[in-house]
């Protein structure tokens, strides 16, 4: 959702500044000036946001910060200095390790920023008491992008969420239909990051039926195929709604089609439509090169070539999932936390299906290095990145790789070890413990039956969303 709560809320203040503007210079040449620089800044905040650029956000800075000294009770210039602090690209908790703080992985200025940025929205709260909904939404945001855990979630960001939509009318009015369907999305991202699928595909549901935008279409897309891993949902209305991304909303309303893409060759998949996830896999590799799905673009057309018996293809792109996945490692320089758990999982994965495909239990060795990579370093892979916990999925791989390597003692081992986390865990997967402890208990149950081995991966396996 980077960049969308944001840019909505932006635009209002250019034009009700602009509306302010006309009595205050009449009358008050302090709130002149601050409507001045403020409407100066909400096109460059707006674009910083939509260009992840630096600059332009230290220009709206100073520009804001002229404003409040022109007039500190202009509440509109409080509310973008807030918007310039609350976002991606000033701190996010995937900048650091799960469990850590901020300071402790040396991210004091992130730190710095989302405390200016609640103390700039708590100003526009003081200032204009009638628009309170307006600077929920926005500790809401702010306190999502801060906190990684199940119970920060559930006590400091959905809270606030609530507290807005108890006054949608202040939306409404500030913001139009697209304000209130940010608010659904923005709910809705925060269930799906809690592993609370059911209510994130809810809310996503009143977010594009209110008013369809594209970063909260892609996730609504996935949360149905989620939602049908464990059969609260259907990849039949997954696909169709998938097939709305690509055909109708994405290339009417510009939005970035790899991102419907992935989706839907995956809904495809398992409906067995292989044709149309080999032609979309290969247009994201053609017209996407730098798309986060490119390994398992490449992943998805090797699961086809098998089933097709095209073995040659098929390791060709698995090799070629290994190149990417591995640039995302720490082997390939990269150490940001959060990419590793992916880059591992998806690495692995790739090992795991050329084993699988090859017969050549050196593969399933190297797929197993990085699972357990992410079953034993809970520090790194234990949170939501992208929908997924990698430290579950990892564990659970584990599993399914040491009965491949004929080793039943250690595949019933860590099968257990998901199953006993799933129960304990009350910090990151409360969500996943609702809906997925049968399929651990059921993945625990074939492997103390010597039958994982020859198990095919259930879908919540290979199914990721990066």
């Amino acid at each position: 959702m980077k960049g969308y709560a944001k840019l909505i809320i932006g635009i209002i203040c250019i034009a009700l500044a602009f509306g302010l503007a006309v009595d205050a210079y009449k009358t008050y040449s302090t709130e002149a000036t601050a409507i001045k620089y403020t409407n100066e800044a909400v096109p460059i905040v707006r674009d910083a946001i939509a260009n992840d650029n630096m600059t332009e956000y230290k220009i709206a800075e100073q520009l804001l910060k002229k404003a409040i000294e022109a007039d500190p009770n202009y509440p509109w210039a409080w509310y973008n200095l807030a918007n310039v602090y609350i976002n991606q690209d000033h701190f996010h908790h995937y900048d650091k390790f799960p469990y850590h703080t901020y300071k402790q992985d040396g991210l004091e200025q992130e730190d710095k920023y989302y405390h200016e940025g609640i103390y700039a929205i708590e100003k526009f709260m003081k200032l204009m008491p009638e628009a309170k909904a307006l600077g929920y939404v926005r500790i809401g945001d702010a306190n999502y992008f801060y906190y990684d855990s199940y119970p920060d979630r559930e006590h400091k960001v959905l809270p606030y969420y609530f507290k807005a939509m108890q006054d949608i009318p202040v939306l409404e009015k500030y913001g139009g239909k697209g304000a209130v369907a940010t608010l659904y999305a923005n709910i809705a991202r925060t269930y799906l990051a809690m592993g609370e699928f059911p209510k994130a595909l809810y809310y996503y549901n009143l977010s594009v039926n209110t008013a369809p935008e594209g970063p909260a279409y892609e996730h609504y897309v996935w949360s149905y195929i989620i939602n049908s891993e464990f059969g609260n949902a259907n990849y039949s209305t997954a696909y169709y709604y998938c097939h709305k991304f690509i055909d109708d909303y994405g290339p009417k309303y510009g939005w970035q089609m790899d991102l419907g893409y992935m989706p839907t060759a995956v809904a495809a998949y398992e409906l067995g439509k292989y044709d149309e996830v080999l032609k979309i896999c290969n247009k994201i590799l053609k017209d996407f090169p730098d798309s986060d799905y490119t390994g398992e673009a490449h992943r998805y057309i090797a699961m086809v070539d098998m089933k097709r018996g095209d073995k040659e293809d098929a390791i060709k792109n698995l090799l070629a999932n290994v190149e990417f996945s591995t640039g995302m490692t720490e082997d390939g320089g990269d150490h940001y936390p959060g990419d590793l758990p992916v880059g591992h999982y998806e690495r692995g994965l790739a090992y795991y299906y050329l084993g699988e495909y090859t017969g050549n239990k050196s593969y399933y060795k190297k797929a197993l290095k990085d699972f357990l990579y992410l079953s034993k370093y809970w520090n790194i892979s234990d949170r939501s990145i992208a929908h997924e916990n990698y430290y579950f999925l990892g564990t659970e791989m584990a599993a399914f790789t040491y009965a491949k390597l004929g080793d039943k003692d250690n595949s019933i081992k860590y099968a257990e070890k998901a199953v006993n986390e799933l129960k304990t865990d009350k910090v990151q997967l409360v969500g996943w413990a609702k809906y997925f402890t049968p399929e651990a208990e059921h993945i625990l149950q074939l492997a103390k039956e010597g039958k994982l081995n020859e198990t095919p991966l259930p879908a919540f396996l290979y199914q990721i969303e990066h």
